[in-house]
């Protein structure tokens, strides 16, 4: 018989694609995912899979992204360096209009909202709505704005949520995806790059990260990686889950021009690695402990506020 678990999958762009694979051999070790947690790249792959797409449809999803549209604009997107035209295509067409109550299993994403600097977590209304929040890297890609929330990408309070995935389901073992190495590994990490096939041509964008306020620009973004880095580290200490798996992601940064099987092979090697150490638990010591810790709302319920305003929770944002 299966055993079942949890999983929190963290944000970390285009390296988001290892939660396939790790999801994947989760599933050939024996475990039943019967909750998910996810932040940025890990709900998107968490909710299809909520949704009930199976592991070989999601990687389908692989080949059908055209990452040359991936980033285009939309006539209705909030002020943004870049777009996710081609991804809110690609999720449109997976989930239309069906919501939180569709879901095959317990799932929920992380976003922030800039308006009171709250944690929200979204747990009910349209899916895409959902995926366009927890996306929304501040600043590089459009702000969802939904009633009085403007919310943008849960990473930046919450890149692996933990709390999210305890507060889904608090008797189950809470595998954390961290897609970002042990701070000792942080000096091997690349740089930040010009993320490719932008809609914008190729020439200017490198004459513009040229420039001087190009420059500046790239030193504030390996800023932020750093220190999201960190923040990932001090949560996942603080949220304390059952296991914490990283797949190797060391050479690639969260932009990168990536070939998505051999980051799908590295989350499948990374559970068969840690195989022997994950059975652990479901140790006697280790399912106390899941009794004695508290399930804690991480932050807002989206649900809660869409009732507080009265604005149903179906309604088109503008």
């Amino acid at each position: 018989m299966a055993q079942k678990i949890a999983v929190a999958l963290g944000g970390g762009g285009i390296r988001g694609y290892a939660h396939i694979g790790v999801l994947r051999q989760l599933i050939v070790e024996g475990y039943e995912i019967a909750a998910v947690s996810g932040t940025s790249a890990g709900a998107i792959i968490g909710s299809l899979f909520a949704f009930g797409y199976t592991l070989d449809e999601i990687e389908s999803f692989v080949e059908e992204m055209n990452t040359k549209t991936m980033f285009g604009r939309q006539s209705n997107d909030s002020p943004s360096i870049f777009g996710l035209g081609g991804l809110n295509k690609m999720i449109k067409a997976k989930f239309g209009n069906r919501t939180f109550t569709d879901l095959k299993i317990p799932f929920a994403c992380t976003a922030v909202d800039l308006n009171s600097g709250s944690e929200i977590i979204i747990n009910t209304g349209k899916l895409i709505d959902a995926i366009q929040a927890t996306t929304a890297i501040p600043g590089i890609f459009p702000s969802k704005i939904i009633g009085p929330l403007t919310l943008v990408d849960g990473g930046i309070f919450d890149p692996v949520p933990v709390a999210a995935a305890r507060w889904l389901t608090s008797n189950l073992p809470i595998i954390a995806v961290c897609l970002t190495p042990d701070q000792e590994n942080w000096k091997d990490l690349p740089h930040l790059k010009i993320p490719p096939n932008m809609p914008i041509p190729a020439p200017v964008m490198e004459t513009v990260f040229q420039l001087r306020i190009g420059k500046a620009a790239m030193i504030f973004a390996d800023s932020i990686d750093i220190m999201t880095n960190m923040i990932a580290e001090l949560k996942l200490k603080i949220d304390k889950p059952d296991f914490i798996l990283r797949p190797d992601m060391q050479k690639y940064a969260i932009f990168d021009d990536i070939d998505p099987y051999d980051l799908i092979d590295r989350g499948k090697q990374i559970v068969i690695k840690k195989r022997s150490e994950l059975k652990r638990v479901f140790s006697t010591s280790r399912k106390l402990g899941r009794w004695l810790k508290p399930s804690r709302l991480p932050g807002k319920l989206f649900s809660d506020i869409m009732d507080e305003i009265n604005l149903p929770i179906l309604e088109e944002s503008e």
